[in-house]
């Protein structure tokens, strides 16, 4: 065990073992995929909505911030006339 181990490196055959258990068992490793990726992906789902309202947000500001310069000026150029 010990010899094949430095032989083939513990890497490749952690590999090895893990192809095997997928070519065995494959609904158990499809059902612990999903059990480890799904609340992965429902974080990914929230994250991703929480930033596009924080940029929706930051554009509004953006414009707003704009409009009020440009009536500004025009108040300003209104003055002056």
């Amino acid at each position: 065990m010990a010899d094949e181990l430095i032989e083939k490196g513990w890497f490749k055959q952690t590999l090895e073992s893990f192809v095997k258990y997928v070519a065995l068992n494959p609904k158990e490793f499809i059902f612990y995929v999903f059990i480890i990726l799904t609340p992965l992906m429902a974080v990914s789902g929230i994250l991703s909505l929480k930033l596009a309202k924080h940029i929706e947000r930051n554009e509004k500001e953006k414009k707003k911030a704009t409009r009020q310069t440009n009536l500004a000026k025009s108040r300003r150029r209104a003055k002056a006339d």
